[in-house]
């Protein structure tokens, strides 16, 4: 109802892959909502989270005979899978510059930035060495300053300019 959140999974291998952020209104969980033989992934705020949530063995029943419940969660997963495709095809049309600028201000956090690089360059599909170089790049032009946690947004309005063509 409020807040950011990001879903990860945790591989075999003890790798933290990002999967996908949220924000309101979203449901969280509708997956194994469904299909109770999903494995669920693990959710972790961003920010302050404010969410209604409902016992699945309550509610499941009654939720999956209820065809506007139905109705609902079918156009939501179609604009979820929507903006995954959407994303792929942003990983390959846009230069790093311009997607890692996007993802800050997604995953931002008052004005700081925090995420490790690690998960950052999977997720954007580029090599970690690449990654610090546009970050280092973001330094040097006076959009990001390195801090002990992360690094502090200075420049809102460049990055919003770099991120409008990815999110058009």
């Amino acid at each position: 109802m409020k807040g950011k959140a990001k879903l990860y999974d945790t591989l075999a291998n003890g790798k933290v892959a990002l999967i996908d952020f949220f924000s309101p209104p979203c449901f969280i969980g509708e997956m194994e909502l469904v299909d109770e033989n999903q494995t669920a992934f693990s959710v972790q705020a961003i920010e302050d989270c404010w969410c209604l949530a409902l016992s699945r063995q309550d509610c499941q029943k009654r939720l999956l005979e209820d065809a506007l419940f139905l109705q609902k969660l079918c156009i939501y997963f179609a604009h979820k899978n929507y903006r995954n495709i959407k994303a792929s095809t942003q990983n390959q049309g846009f230069p790093l510059s311009q997607r890692l600028a996007a993802f800050i201000l997604l995953t931002q956090n008052e004005g700081t930035y925090r995420e490790k690089h690690t998960q950052v360059a999977e997720y954007l599909g580029v090599s970690y060495r690449h990654l610090l170089f546009v970050i280092a790049q973001f330094v040097e032009d006076g959009y990001l300053k390195k801090i002990k946690k992360g690094y502090l947004i200075l420049d809102v309005h460049k990055l919003t300019q770099l991120a409008a063509e990815v999110k058009a």
